[in-house]
């Protein structure tokens, strides 16, 4: 599940990485996302997070090096599954308001069922550095422009400037974690459609 980031490798030996070793570092990410998400990432600490994962700290430490690389791997390994599943969802849909479906239905079903580590790739991405920050910035990149070319499908021949409608768009389903309420907003499906019908009314072509 997070096997993979880029030149930037967890402590542990990788030839360990067998499912049992997966399943600990993601349980592990969960807790660093929970702290993060709830005390920033200057307010939290590795002993935070080994408590909420219930792992000792020398757990922590035989999977990842510390706070930094805890941060890393949270939004690297969400934006690279963004990017592999709207790449998946894309190849099923045929018309450019299918595919416009596929990207809200992508980032809206995945960051609400990972709240914490919406938040924290929300307002966190400044609190990385070095190699940490450019390969997580080369990713969402990566998905900026595989969103931004559906879109320009959609609005072929308009007016309209193709970065800034990927930029509302973004804008718009990024707000999702100041108002969402699994209890209340129990329809996700109707939730897609009404962005979607917002999205195409809202930015007609001219």
């Amino acid at each position: 599940m997070v096997a993979g980031l880029p030149k930037i490798k967890a402590s542990a030996p990788t030839t360990r990485r067998h499912p049992k070793y997966e399943k600990r570092m993601a349980s592990i990410l969960k807790a660093a996302s929970r702290v993060i998400a709830r005390d920033g990432f200057e307010g939290a600490s590795v002993r935070d997070v080994a408590a909420r994962g219930k792992i000792g700290l020398s757990g922590i430490y035989y999977y990842f090096k510390g706070k930094d690389e805890l941060l890393y791997a949270i939004q690297y390994h969400a934006f690279s599954t963004l990017v592999s599943s709207l790449k998946d969802r894309l190849k099923e849909a045929s018309s450019p308001e299918e595919k416009l479906r596929a990207v809200i239905d992508n980032h809206f079903t995945f960051f609400v069922n990972n709240m914490d580590e919406f938040i924290v790739c929300v307002h966190e991405m400044e609190s990385l550095s070095g190699k940490y920050y450019k390969n997580v910035l080369a990713v969402r990149q990566e998905y900026f422009r595989v969103v931004r070319r559906t879109v320009g499908e959609l609005f072929q021949g308009s007016q309209y400037e193709t970065d800034l409608a990927a930029l509302s768009l973004f804008g718009s389903l990024n707000w999702v974690y100041m108002w969402y309420d699994r209890e209340k907003n129990r329809d996700i499906d109707k939730i897609i459609s009404q962005f979607l019908r917002v999205f195409l009314n809202g930015i007609a072509k001219a």
